[in-house]
Parts: C-alpha cells; structure tokens; sequence
C-alpha cells in the first residue's frame, strides 16, 4: 500500500527544527518588569492627572508569524501567506533545494504614532516560515505575487521521480 496516498505531505515539517532564532524581549525581562512597576506607581500616586502611558501590547512575548494557506490543485500547489501592512520590499522568498523560505519583517507602526494609542494587539518583528516542498512540486518553475497585503506562491506540479524499490544483495 502506498501511503503517500492516503496521508496529507507534512509542508512545515522542517519549521521547528530549522528555523533561526528571532531576537525577541520577554515579558518578563527584568527593565520590563521594572518599567512596568513604575508606570504603576505614577498611576497610583497621580491618579487622573498622570499622562498617558503608551499603549500596552497583548502578549507581548508572541513574535509576529504569518498565517499560511496551503492549497493542492491537479495542476499545482497554491501557497498564500497574510502579510497585512507590509511591502513587498519587506519580504523575502528562497527556494534551497525543497525548502521554501518565507521571511521579512513587519515594522512597528506604534514607535512613530504614540499619540492617541490605547491597546494594540498587532504584531512587528521579523519572521521566517519554513516549508519543505513535496516530490512532485516544481520549484524551479514557481511564481510569486504580492498584492494587497497578501503573498502568493503558484508551484506547477510534474510527475514526481519514480524511486524504484531494490533489493540489496548481502556480502
């Protein structure tokens, strides 16, 4: 029985293990900690008249990943990724044997438009989606859009390399 047949390819199976390091601060760092305590503090002792504080993250420790859909076609692979607010400038695609590399990096809009900001839940940093290409996909012949704040990748589909099963003598 060929269970390549009956089993969905595993596209992001390499993500965890190969993925870089993004610099990130947590949470719980200690300045971050400290600077929270003190924004406390004035909001304590000045009541209404302390200023506006800037407007505190949701989770701040969760790095901005793209969401991806993966699309199967008789004719090909469709690939789009959410990437709302950024340019095409900011992004990046590579394609190294059957690893596709999604990168880039969504600015922080916040640092420039302080004012008026009461919660953001948006997320900025830099970001890579790794994904591993199935046999029959044609990277060579793959295209990619940007267009609305959102990546597409076509991948043509070819009859994949037929691996034969061989029997191995032993010596």
């Amino acid at each position: 029985m060929d269970l390549h047949k009956i089993t969905p390819w595993n596209w992001l199976r390499r993500e965890g293990s190969r993925e870089r390091p993004l610099p990130q601060r947590s949470p719980g760092h200690p300045l971050l900690r400290w600077d929270r305590e003190f924004d406390n503090w004035f909001e304590q002792m000045l009541g209404d008249m302390a200023w506006t504080t800037p407007a505190p993250r949701a989770q701040p420790s969760i790095p901005f990943r793209p969401n991806l859909d993966i699309l199967e076609r008789p004719e090909h692979y469709l690939i789009t990724a959410e990437l709302p607010s950024m340019e095409k400038r900011d992004l990046s695609v590579t394609l190294d044997g059957d690893s596709l590399t999604i990168a880039g990096e969504k600015q922080d809009v916040m640092e420039s438009e302080k004012d008026g900001y009461h919660y953001s839940e948006r997320r900025f940093g830099q970001f890579q989606r790794l994904l591993t290409l199935p046999a029959d996909a044609d990277g060579e012949q793959m295209n990619a859009t940007f267009h609305n704040g959102v990546l597409s990748l076509t991948i043509p589909r070819h009859e994949p390399h037929n691996q034969t099963r061989k029997a191995i003598e032993i010596h």
